[in-house]
């Protein structure tokens, strides 16, 4: 026990600083702004709802992990240090579980303890303990997976099956552990290929599959799998056992551009760790420790192509670095006693120092993207997601820095430099507005969005005659500018309205601009920048916006009632009273019309 409790000690130092920290990237748009998870009663919910990020697809179906966060948030709230704390207790109780998979396989408590102190110390785990978004499935399924694993060994099969069910419907690399259950049976214990011992696992994964179906758009992810795009795969393995064996380099973004010639030095060096590998072939630990740093690895060498904003990312080895970890241990267990002694110290305290150093890149999203910038300076959304993390913050010319940088990379899209240049125009950069506007035309020169939007500028610029040739430009696309205005218009409002609804009120306050600037007269828009301002505790912009509402349209009853709330937070109490008494008059206006419309 006291080798549980080193491992439980050194874990809590190593990552004990996580808890201090906010969350960081996606984990806004999947913990915090998810109203699913407000309720536990949603939690059925989870088996038929996709992955989303920004309301688009992922194709990732994992409702365990989100019965993880909805506790998460019942206990905790929105704090994220519960949320941290879940995610380091999560990699103790996997490190333990592995020590424990370990000692059970080979029966050599040694081997394990040191396979299990790599595991729990090696710097490419960090991004999985850190990262409660994109880290979280990846640890549940672990925890689950290893104890499948563990009650297969102990021959417990009900059990087996129960933890496997969970580790699939936590993360889809679970669905791999009867491969492992297989070896072991073949190489360890000598038994015959029985597939009736193998069948009962069939049902949690036919189970799955089609819950996933009904949930997920793209269900089948076979249909994902494009050969050619394989050939980065042998690249890929080598960088990960490269980062596992020299782990100083690690990167929150990694750029992944192999060419010819690394691809074909990968291939042969892949050719070599298999053929040692072979060589070695009669030794457990090495053979087990190969095929499950492999097995793993299956999923993310881009045979089947990543929903996601890399190729490569340190939390998609976790699995794969016990494989490592077992290996590494096998190796040092070579040593004498003592040189054995002073080589998983000296290994450990490396591993620690460069946890601790990386635990801050993840403290807050200015430090990530900050981060982010440097390991991929040729990529925008580093950029991209810097400069919205400072105007959220309210500094405006940072935010426009980095934007502007982002707006120069080559991978970006024509809807994020749009997007930028609806900020640069709300901050008054009419001259970086028109630039990135004119990228876009550039590059899609058929959208008449970028047209509309130069005509807008041109025209408040006093600019008329360039507005005009744009004005031009949008009707020999469109034929009638009035709709396509109020389309946009329409989108815009209910863009805002749903960043409003996840109380992302700097997100919602520049697409509610958007609208306004389109149609300063659009009474939606006004109503809810209204109600934005007011729960910004801006009341009398609040005010000024429902003022002019009813301006345009007296009998509003959302913008009266919201009017006479304003004017109660102001301790205007007779004028809301006034404005309570107008909006009851408006709602009955309004069920009258609707009766008679019935």
């Amino acid at each position: 026990m006291y080798r549980f409790g080193c491992i439980i000690i050194l874990l809590a130092v190593v990552y004990g600083t996580t808890l201090t920290h906010d969350f960081v990237w996606d984990d806004t748009y999947i913990i915090v702004n998810n109203p699913l998870l407000e309720k536990l009663g949603n939690i059925p919910a989870f088996f038929l709802s996709e992955d989303t990020i920004e309301e688009s697809s992922t194709g990732y179906y994992r409702p365990v992990t989100y019965i993880s966060f909805a506790l998460d948030r019942a206990v905790w709230g929105v704090n994220p240090a519960g949320f941290h704390l879940t995610n380091l207790v999560l990699h103790i109780v996997a490190v333990l579980l592995f020590y424990a998979v370990t000692a059970v396989l080979f029966k050599k408590e040694r081997l394990a303890f040191v396979a299990a102190l790599i595991f729990a110390l090696h710097p490419v785990a960090g991004e999985t303990v850190n990262f409660l978004a994109g880290g979280r499935n990846t640890l549940l399924s672990a925890c689950f997976g290893l104890l499948a694993l563990l009650f297969h060994v102990r021959n417990k099969p009900v059990p087996a099956l129960a933890c496997f069910t969970a580790a699939i419907f936590s993360k889809e690399f679970a669905l791999l552990f009867p491969a492992v259950f297989v070896l072991y049976d073949l190489r360890m214990q000598r038994e015959k290929f029985r597939a009736g011992r193998y069948a009962p696992f069939l049902v949690p994964v036919a189970v799955y599959l089609t819950l996933r179906s009904f949930a997920v758009q793209k269900a089948n992810f076979l249909d994902a799998i494009n050969l050619p795009d394989a050939v980065a795969a042998p690249y890929l393995v080598a960088r990960y056992l490269l980062n596992m064996v020299a782990p100083f380099q690690l990167k929150v973004l990694y750029s992944i551009n192999p060419g010819t010639t690394s691809v074909i030095l990968c291939c042969v060096f892949a050719g070599g760790v298999t053929a040692a590998v072979y060589y070695f072939r009669k030794h457990d630990e090495i053979l087990f420790s190969a095929f499950w740093f492999l097995l793993f690895l299956l999923p993310v060498i881009n045979i089947i192509p990543l929903h996601t904003t890399t190729m490569m990312a340190d939390r998609y080895a976790y699995f794969s670095l016990m494989g490592f970890s077992l290996f590494l241990a096998a190796v040092i267990g070579k040593l004498n006693g003592r040189g054995m002694a002073v080589v998983v110290v000296a290994l450990c305290a490396v591993y620690a120092a460069i946890d601790m150093r990386h635990n801050g890149v993840w403290k807050n999203d200015i430090e990530f993207f900050t981060r982010m910038t440097k390991d991929a300076p040729e990529r925008f959304v580093g950029f991209k997601n810097l400069g919205m993390a400072y105007y959220r913050k309210g500094d405006t010319a940072r935010a426009v820095e980095y934007l502007e940088a982002g707006d120069t990379k080559r991978d970006i899209s024509v809807n994020y430099l749009i997007g930028d240049a609806y900020i640069y125009w709300k901050e008054n950069r009419l001259d970086k507005a028109e630039k990135s506007l004119r990228r876009v035309v550039d590059v899609n020169p058929s959208n008449p969005e970028p047209y509309l939007l130069l005509m807008m500028i041109h025209e408040q610029k006093g600019d008329s005659d360039t507005a005009q040739d744009y004005r031009n430009k949008v009707l020999g696309m469109v034929g009638s500018l009035d709709k396509l205005m109020t389309d946009r218009t329409f989108e815009m409002c209910r863009t805002g309205e749903t960043y409003m609804s996840k109380g992302q009120y700097a997100d919602a306050e520049i697409y509610l601009w958007q609208a306004l600037k389109i149609d300063p007269d659009y009474i939606p828009a006004l109503v809810d920048m209204g109600s934005l301002r007011a729960g910004q505790g801006k009341l009398a912009d609040a005010v000024t916006y429902f003022s002019k509402a009813l301006d345009l349209e007296p009998f509003n009853a959302s913008a009266r009632y919201n009017l006479a709330m304003v004017y109660q937070m102001q301790g205007r109490t007779a004028e809301a009273r006034a404005e309570m008494v107008k909006f009851r008059d408006a709602e009955n206006r309004e069920k009258h019309k609707e009766n008679v419309l019935r």
